[in-house]
């Protein structure tokens, strides 16, 4: 075990506040540890080594508080460190949040795409299905934008293929960035661009 990889880990640590995603804690941890190219009947062990190492303040300290024998299987120490700083009541709340999203009244599509995608990926264990997560992105959405997303159906998005769906939404995203970019550099020049609703019919 290098200083090297020790201070990569250290880099990233998880300290226990009320802003901190514990699934995204791991997420990062596991990338970093799979950079360092171990073999994968040891990474087990390395990660019991490791983890620790990315956690400071009351997450160490709870860390610390378990006897060694109760916690002696990277399973366990992931499992009640999920159970710990991700308990039910965050869960409801987080699954909650995903359940009743709404585009704000000034939030472009490419953002309000963004930002529902960041509040399933806070919570993975949501158990949402992919049509169910449709179903709640686009009831979500404010009636013009809804109206834009339904034009290349045809009809009504909810009538697609969830794949066929995912795709239109990408590819719309995708147009609404492009176009927020091109007008926040027009505006910066003094002059008047269309709205965003009117790039993306273009």
């Amino acid at each position: 075990m290098t200083p090297t990889f020790l201070s990569l880990i250290i880099s990233y640590q998880f300290t226990r506040m009320d802003n901190e995603d514990p699934y995204t804690h791991l997420s990062t941890f596991y990338e970093l540890i799979g950079t360092m190219g171990f073999q994968e009947g040891d990474v087990d062990h390395v990660y019991m080594y490791l983890f620790p190492f990315s956690l400071v303040g009351k997450a160490k300290e709870w860390l610390k508080s378990h006897l060694n024998q109760s916690l002696n299987k990277w399973n366990d120490v992931e499992e009640k460190f999920l159970n710990k700083f991700f308990p039910p009541s965050r869960y409801i709340k987080a699954k909650t949040i995903i359940s009743t999203f709404r585009q704000g009244p000034d939030e472009p599509f490419c953002e309000a795409w963004e930002r529902f995608n960041s509040l399933l990926r806070r919570c993975p264990n949501h158990g949402f299905e992919d049509i169910a997560q449709l179903n709640i992105f686009c009831n979500g959405l404010r009636p013009d934008t809804k109206m834009i997303l339904d034009a290349p159906t045809g009809g009504t998005m909810m009538n697609a293929e969830a794949e066929q769906a995912i795709r239109i939404i990408k590819a719309l995203a995708s147009t609404n960035h492009q176009a927020q970019h091109n007008r926040q550099i027009v505006q910066r020049k003094g002059v008047i661009d269309l709205s965003t609703t009117d790039a993306i019919l273009a």
